[in-house]
């Protein structure tokens, strides 16, 4: 278990925000607000990554968020995630 750092792209939608981890298949999520998409793509990468630490899955590179294609409706941050003692999944 550890700290990750990964790029999230956020984009606005009707009903607030979506999240994608370009890097990391199948962890996305939403929010209805940015402070709620923030809180949830930190959540979601936890949970998404431990699963995978748990599996003995490998991990993938983190892209430069420099180097990522958003359009003009996103933008990229980066999201901190600690798996240890990450509450949904049991990570040991």
């Amino acid at each position: 278990m550890s700290k990750y750092v990964y790029p999230a792209v956020f984009t606005r939608e009707d009903n607030g925000y979506s999240v994608n981890f370009p890097d990391v298949k199948n962890c996305y999520t939403d929010g209805d607000s940015l402070v709620n998409a923030m809180e949830n793509a930190k959540d979601v990468l936890a949970m998404v990554l431990c699963i995978m630490e748990k599996e003995n899955t490998a991990l993938p590179l983190a892209t430069p968020i420099c180097e990522l294609q958003i359009d003009t409706e996103s933008f990229a941050t980066l999201i901190l995630c600690d798996t240890t003692d990450y509450p949904i999944v049991d990570c040991e």
